[in-house]
């Protein structure tokens, strides 16, 4: 007997297990090591080379900012709330010379006391568009954010309100 055996195995059959393990260790420890640098690369902890997609500076310098709003891009409701008539229909004729888009004119279905000049009611979506009536309007106007899904803005005349001067007028003031 020129071989002997130990603990029942073959020495060949030891040497396929250690072998087949070694195997299955080796390609668990890589798929770990392939997850943990994709998982590195997702979060921007590194970049790989040749991935093309830099850090954040170039992602944000790549958004493009929207335009800003011109007069011609807001919807405006204007709303009587004083005694006086035909206040709201002055107004509203005034923003239409100056480009405005005035969707409807009424007295304030709100019954709002508005004591000052006027106030712009607006909503998330039309944050921008009170911005640019209210740049367009007489000092002492009021931004007032209410619970709205529409980008149009409602202006309120109040107590205080003074006609517009013709657009014409206004556009001479503002040059000379």
């Amino acid at each position: 007997m020129g071989y002997v055996r130990t603990a029942g195995m073959s020495t060949a059959a030891r040497r396929a297990r250690r072998r087949a393990a070694l195997v299955i260790a080796s390609l668990l420890v890589g798929l770990l090591l392939i997850f943990a640098l994709a998982l590195a690369s997702v979060q921007g902890w590194i970049s790989l080379p040749g991935s093309g997609g830099g850090g954040d500076e170039e992602v944000a310098s790549a958004t493009v900012a929207p335009p800003p709003l011109q007069a011609s891009d807001v919807s405006v409701n204007v709303f009587n709330a004083t005694d006086t008539a035909g206040l709201a229909s002055r107004a509203g004729d005034a923003l239409r010379a100056r480009g405005f888009l005035v969707d409807g004119v009424a007295n304030d279905p709100e019954g709002a006391d508005v004591p000052g000049v006027a106030i712009i009611r607006h909503g998330a979506e039309g944050a921008a568009a009170a911005q640019v009536l209210a740049d367009a309007l007489p000092d002492g106007v009021e931004l007032v954010p209410v619970t709205s899904e529409s980008d149009t803005v409602d202006l309120v005349l109040g107590d205080q309100w003074q006609d517009l001067p013709a657009a014409d007028d206004s556009a001479q003031t503002e040059e000379g």
